[in-house]
């Protein structure tokens, strides 16, 4: 049985008919393809791959390397494209500036924020991510391929009311952040190379080790949290808005001039939640905390801000605007629920104070549908925590997401143990009322043993005696013992106290 395909080679825009063995794995048949069109001149074997695309020719899959043909339900006649997987990647920071790189389009987008990261300087790469910007603008919107990705389905798969539109808005929840899915690749997502994507971060996990000593991380979390600050994710009282503006001053014009700085000269839009803007004299208030900051340089101001912001109980806290039953009512009425880096919270929709908490590390399992989602949190609670949401997946990754990073976080501390080294002490105790019990065993992993001379050539000098004799030897051959076995230690019974 033989496979035909036609095999279109991207680079050359020139299509062949070639037969195939459908058992032949990928990396053989691109070898095929390449024995066979010799004459096109092609680049680096390793830069190219087979490519599927979809009816909507944007989207597609990378065919695997070690899949055989078979495994893609291949039929006659089918178009399979040879092409390069290296392609350009723009990728816009949160201060406005873009970076364009070269990435494989064939990786996923978790495999590649290693690459976008590492390239930025950039350590913690699984704390960041990718987002694309004003979904709802782009155009042939409808004809994206979302897959299963609720992060980012149709418009008209978004059964929402207004009351909760109204309060997503108010309220800047992440329910509308279109994080690109991290299992999939940048072309099964739709993502060319004329779009642009922002890089953000995504887990605030180790943000607080960051300091003037990483002014590339610490410029990205100071942007990130003033613009949390200023749209209102972060409720503040007029003070703190004040705070935080005068070290945005601090920032962005450098030291207090009593001359330039004086009302009038600040857009306040840019420095201030949309509730104080037209507060009488807050500028004034602004420019005296903006001279509290005085000699400071910019990234000193830097840390001093995001300092501050991460003392916000709002902070590093992602949110999702949900419905739950009320108590005592078969009624649904808005909550918001919070993740952060150890917990999941239940706050108050209008004032984001925290009603309730649970430790991450008491979610036993969770479950997602397309319009719920459900938490368990074993014996930590009696009951079930189940909300309304259509953003269930987007809940289940960051929930997910923050796992996987304390695991990894976990193991890199841990050292090899018991199960790691052969040679090591195991320890059994069992104790009880009557009797003590304790076994030891220990196993030794004897390797080869080397006998070598520690003596040093001898060194000849003059003494003021004449001449005098010495000599030279061998060690003695090194002795290895092992003890083995058991030892069972009875104890008398404890006598009752008086």
């Amino acid at each position: 049985m033989s496979l035909s395909l036609k095999i279109y080679i991207v680079e050359n825009s020139v299509t062949k008919t070639i037969v195939f063995d459908p058992s032949t794995t990928v990396y053989d048949a691109c070898r095929i393809i390449r024995d066979k069109c010799t004459e096109e001149n092609l680049g680096n074997p390793k830069d190219y791959g087979l490519f599927l695309t979809d009816d909507d020719s944007r989207t597609g899959v990378w065919l695997e390397p070690a899949r055989h043909l078979e495994y893609y339900i291949l039929r006659n006649g089918d178009t399979v494209e040879y092409r390069k997987k290296l392609r350009t990647l723009r990728v816009k920071m949160l201060d406005g500036s873009v970076k364009t790189m070269l990435v494989d389009d064939s990786q996923i987008v978790a495999n590649l924020m290693v690459v976008i990261c590492t390239k930025l300087g950039i350590t913690n790469h699984d704390e960041y991510s990718l987002v694309l910007e004003d979904l709802e603008n782009q155009e042939n919107i409808d004809n994206r391929n979302y897959g299963t990705l609720t992060l980012k389905r149709r418009r008209e798969e978004k059964e929402r009311d207004a009351k909760m539109d109204q309060l997503r808005k108010k309220l800047h929840t992440d329910d509308d952040v279109n994080w690109l899915d991290p299992s999939k690749t940048l072309r099964e997502q739709a993502i060319d190379e004329n779009e642009t994507v922002l890089l953000r971060r995504k887990f605030f996990f180790s943000d607080q080790n960051i300091d003037s000593h990483d002014p590339v991380q610490l410029n990205l979390l100071y942007v990130q949290a003033r613009d949390a600050i200023i749209n209102g994710t972060h409720p503040i009282t007029q003070e703190k808005a004040c705070e935080f503006a005068g070290i945005q001053c601090q920032i962005q014009f450098g030291d207090h001039v009593e001359t330039k700085h004086k009302p009038g000269f600040l857009d306040l839009k840019e420095f201030l939640p949309q509730s104080y803007i037209r507060v009488k004299g807050i500028e004034k208030k602004i420019f005296a905390e903006h001279k509290k900051h005085f000699g400071k340089n910019e990234l000193e101001a830097k840390v001093t801000y995001t300092k501050n912001a991460r003392a916000l109980k709002t902070y590093g806290v992602t949110f999702f605007l949900v419905k739950e039953k009320m108590k005592g009512k078969n009624k649904l009425v808005p909550r918001l629920l919070g993740v952060t880096k150890d917990s999941v919270l239940r706050l108050d929709e209008k004032t984001k104070e925290i009603l309730q908490t649970w430790p991450l590390t008491t979610v036993r399992r969770w479950g997602a549908s397309p319009n719920t989602f459900t938490l368990d949190f074993g014996d930590y609670s009696d009951q079930y925590y189940s909300v309304q949401t259509t953003e269930a997946e987007q809940i289940q990754q960051i929930i997910a997401g923050y796992i996987d990073i304390i695991l990894k976080k976990k193991q890199a501390k841990d050292h090899y143990g018991i199960e790691g080294d052969e040679g090591s002490t195991m320890f059994e105790e069992s104790v009880a009322p009557h009797k003590a019990t304790i076994l030891q065993h220990e196993l030794s992993k004897v390797g080869k043993l080397n006998t070598e001379s520690l003596a040093k050539p001898a060194v000849m000098r003059a003494g003021s005696d004449g001449e005098k004799t010495f000599s030279t030897g061998m060690m003695g051959s090194a002795q290895h013992t092992i003890v083995s076995g058991q030892v069972s230690v009875g104890h008398a019974p404890p006598t009752k106290a008086e």
